[in-house]
């Protein structure tokens, strides 16, 4: 596991910044050159901690949610993800999620957890930048019992004999865990290993985490939620450039409010920068009409860009290592993947990975988000778990992609597109083998049918 250091270096690198006057809130965005590409750029770096802001929101404070759970409290999802799953975009259907935000400004949060057996379980660790600093699992820390101690920046001390010491890069921090399910009537053995994860945290003042709430939409409140978290959450050092030019249009680690031209530009520009981010094109590996996650996903550096467009579409995303991602962009013939046709994927008897694997297929929303959609019977991903899947003669299956019912004795490997035909096809493969992480196996392309 990566140990971080304290923050000392950003602190005196944003103290100089100040200092020398890089960060001047009063400035108009008539001496900002190219204000609106700038606000673009602001919030193409700012939406992740945003997203991030949002959901610890959401779920910790918002007086709303009648469910929300006090901050360094796990709070678990009983059933698989469905149509009616929509907290956080592209949800999986193959694990059971478990989560909490932790507040480490207090003191250090620990982490018991029980014997999982050959189960894949994964405990991934988020700074408030949607970086995966560590984790917790089958792949990296292996299936047994164990506890671990999760400590903020700076913090100095001994973690307990036997306990693990993790050190976080930001105070926030939000804790997801995945634990397979591997056939509906399995989920009461995972509720019984979710409730054996325990979590020991400091007592919180809860006046002294007042979080302000997100407003959808209101380009001035973006900029207000995302200072306070950046406030709370020192920037790396690696971010001070950036951070130098985008605080002439109001977003730094610091006031939260904005001078009234900022105000005024934030109201006319934040819609646009909204959409250039939803129709950016994406570089990326492909690979049989399959676009495949970049080697920086889930620990992005300074791929500001990438982390966006994760933050968008896939949230919460894990690093390679732990489960690599595609998403279907042509057919075997080279065309663009059309909701409305309909395709074939003959998946190979084994596939290199050391965990599962699965595809998802969701319904793409006007604001670029994914979800799954309701379909006549219930079925959002199919994988190596799936129930009644009928194999070939050599133990490969073939899965049907299309809107329409097929005929009886196909429906066994049918994934149901969305009736909109607006679909998006993603493939996860969980501790994939060398082959996948170095390009030499190559999933198979949609065949159109027609």
């Amino acid at each position: 596991m990566r140990i971080y250091p304290s923050n000392k270096t950003t602190l005196t690198l944003l103290a100089s910044l100040l200092v020398s006057g890089a960060f001047l809130q009063a400035e108009t965005p008539a001496t900002v050159p190219d204000a609106q590409q700038t606000v673009s750029l602001a919030y193409r770096y700012a939406l992740p901690v945003y997203e991030l802001a949002r959901l610890r929101y959401q779920q910790s404070s918002n007086p709303a949610n009648p469910h929300r759970l006090p901050l360094n409290t796990l709070q678990h999802t009983r059933q698989l993800a469905d149509h009616n799953s929509r907290a956080v975009t592209a949800p999986n259907n193959d694990t059971l999620y478990s989560n909490a935000n932790l507040d480490l400004r207090s003191g250090p949060v620990r982490i018991d957890v029980p014997e999982f057996g050959s189960r894949y379980y994964s405990i991934a660790l988020v700074d408030a930048f949607t970086n995966n600093f560590a984790y917790i699992g089958k792949r990296s820390t292996g299936t047994h019992a164990g506890s671990y101690l999760v400590a903020g920046p700076g913090w100095k001390g001994d973690a307990p004999a036997g306990v693990q010491l993790i050190h976080a890069p930001t105070p926030d921090v939000f804790l997801l865990v995945r634990i397979l399910v591997d056939v509906p009537e399995d989920l009461e053995a995972v509720h019984k290993l979710q409730d054996a994860i325990i979590l020991t945290g400091p007592t919180l003042n809860p006046s002294a985490n007042a979080h302000i709430a997100p407003v959808p939409n209101d380009g001035p409140n973006f900029v207000a939620v995302v200072n306070q978290t950046l406030r709370d959450n020192l920037p790396p050092a690696q971010d001070a450039d950036l951070l130098a030019k985008i605080s002439k249009v109001g977003i730094w680690p610091g006031d939260s409010s904005l001078s009234a031209e900022n105000k005024a530009l934030w109201k006319f520009s934040f819609a646009q920068a909204q959409a250039e981010l939803r129709n950016a094109k994406r570089s990326s590996r492909l690979v049989n009409g399959w676009s495949y996650s970049s080697a920086e996903i889930g620990n992005f550096g300074t791929n500001y860009d990438l982390r966006a467009a994760v933050a968008l579409s896939g949230l919460l995303a894990l690093t390679p290592e732990e489960a690599t991602y595609g998403g279907a962009v042509l057919d075997a013939k080279g065309e663009k993947i059309d909701g409305t046709r309909r395709y074939r994927i003959h998946v190979p008897k084994e596939l290199p990975v050391d965990a599962f694997w699965s595809i998802s297929i969701y319904e793409v929303e006007p604001d670029g988000r994914v979800f799954f959609a309701d379909n006549p019977i219930h079925r959002y991903a199919i994988g190596d778990r799936t129930r009644g899947l009928k194999r070939n003669a050599d133990g490969s299956i073939d899965i049907l992609v299309q809107r329409e019912k097929p005929a009886e004795d196909q429906l066994a490997n049918w994934l149901p597109a969305p009736a909109s035909g607006h679909e998006r096809l993603s493939l996860r493969l969980y501790q994939p083998r060398a082959e996948i992480l170095n390009g030499s196996f190559a999933f198979p392309a949609l065949e159109p049918l027609e």
